[in-house]
């Protein structure tokens, strides 16, 4: 049965995520390490990491915890100085995530802005290398999560997204799909667009399904490139998708996580969740 869950906010701590994913009967979790248009980081104490993983282990969310990478992040970047400090980023977002017992950190690889792809991707691939190097032992996994396409956007597919693996890296590289991206490419989820997807999959990674699933519905056209998420069954893929993605025996114990605003006090979320959930059974 796939593990359904949010992206929290770690507003006076990421403890309080955990504390509150459990009020919302989360079985997966994602937070932001940093603000997610942010360099720096406040210091991550050894107080913050035992309340953090006291909160984690009480809610059943060990192994489901996973952190998002800041949007400011450009492993593929032209620009030597914006590629060193995405670098030195990710390296401190694998570090932190390690201390709190993460189950990976997700990242949007990088855009070629407009120059060759190819050249980006070599960037990126080498970026990569450089923060898991940096980030040493006791690091989270990494977690390349697919894009929507627009900007030059780099791993629009699984393929793609397995040609910025370093070679040889020490550290667990997984692949974080989301269903909004993957209709914004051009996969028709309303047809056989999740074959598709998993048969790519199967054949780029070896893997039966991603690592994590972000549970996206979307209101944008078909291959249209834009990212723009909205709640389950509030979108183009609707009630009759999602129902058939969580009967589908493959997603087994698949952390689905869903990305949209909150609402006060968590409503919008509570709703989404609760609506999943009904659609599970």
């Amino acid at each position: 049965m796939a593990r359904i869950g949010a992206h929290l906010s770690t507003a006076g701590g990421a403890w309080r995520a955990a504390v509150a994913s459990g009020a919302l009967g989360c079985e997966a979790l994602q937070v932001f390490l940093r603000a997610p248009g942010r360099w720096e980081a406040a210091a991550l104490t050894d107080e913050a990491v035992r309340r953090f993983r006291e909160a984690s282990e009480a809610t059943g969310l060990v192994g489901r915890c996973f952190a998002h990478a800041p949007y400011l992040l450009n492993l593929a970047s032209y620009e030597t100085e914006l590629r060193r400090r995405s670098i030195a980023a990710l390296a401190d977002e694998l570090q932190r995530a390690g201390r709190l017992g993460l189950a990976g950190v997700v990242l949007h690889p990088g855009s070629a802005r407009g120059g060759s792809r190819r050249a980006a991707e070599v960037r990126c691939r080498a970026a990569l290398a450089m923060a898991i190097e940096l980030a040493g032992e006791g690091a989270a996994p990494l977690l390349l999560e697919g894009s929507a396409g627009s900007g030059g956007q780099l791993g629009r597919t699984p393929e793609e997204l397995v040609r910025l693996l370093p070679q040889g890296s020490s550290l667990p590289i997984g692949v974080c799909l989301d269903l909004a991206h993957l209709w914004a490419c051009g996969y028709d989820l309303l047809d056989d667009g999740w074959e598709v997807v998993l048969a790519e999959l199967a054949s780029t990674w070896g893997k039966a399904v991603p690592d994590l699933l972000h549970g996206n519905d979307t209101n944008v056209d078909l291959g249209s490139r834009r990212d723009r998420h909205a709640p389950p069954g509030e979108g183009k893929l609707g009630e009759r998708f999602f129902r058939a993605l969580l009967a589908d025996g493959r997603t087994g114990e698949l952390p689905i996580v869903v990305e949209i605003p909150p609402g006060k006090s968590n409503e919008l979320v509570a709703s989404a969740l609760d609506r999943l959930r009904s659609w599970r059974q």
